[in-house]
């Protein structure tokens, strides 16, 4: 009778692991777009991009100097290589950070001066958006920091490269 008392729990057991294991598929339009701007500072420094990945096996960069807009001469567009464990690697990410889940609640005081930011998740049809860091409650703010740092480092570093040699040169042609 022990024996078979102990084979159940032992079954149960590995059931339960296997249930609790078993992953949720990334759905296949996961995708996601995060902007970011350096906040009110004088045009030479200023500057924003979006980084977009999704969906599917492909990423974005756009970035534009000062307050221009997506019609400035300046801005530069470009496109970088995603794979497919890439997608799963940020979807599984957002997924068990509870991203998707997440009720972002209003801040006691908005941040004033700082950059702003935009993430909007998108997963099973529909639109998930995240606060910007500057609108965010002090207990939000670590949670979404890192994840806008876990997207950057999918941007390779070439294109952060180029994109400061932009603004370096941008810099350098509004202060002659």
């Amino acid at each position: 009778m022990r024996t078979i008392i102990f084979a159940t729990y032992i079954i149960l057991m590995v059931l339960m692991v296997a249930c609790t294991a078993a992953k949720v598929e990334m759905p296949d339009d996961f995708a996601l777009t995060f902007s970011w701007n350096t906040g009110s500072l004088p045009p030479e420094h200023r500057y924003d991009y979006v980084i977009t990945i999704g969906p599917g096996a492909q990423g974005e960069f756009d970035y534009v100097p000062g307050y221009g807009d997506e019609n400035d001469e300046n801005r530069w567009v470009t496109s970088f290589a995603v794979t497919e464990d890439d997608l799963k690697t940020l979807y599984a990410y957002f997924r068990d950070q509870g991203f998707f889940d997440t009720k972002w609640g209003n801040p006691d005081t908005e941040r004033i001066g700082g950059s702003t930011t935009s993430l909007i998740l998108t997963a099973f049809g529909k639109d998930h958006p995240v606060p910007s860091i500057s609108a965010l409650k002090e207990a939000d703010l670590d949670k979404v920091t890192d994840a806008q740092d876990y997207i950057r480092q999918f941007v390779p570093e070439a294109v952060w490269a180029e994109m400061e040699a932009r603004q370096d040169a941008f810099k350098a042609s509004r202060l002659d």
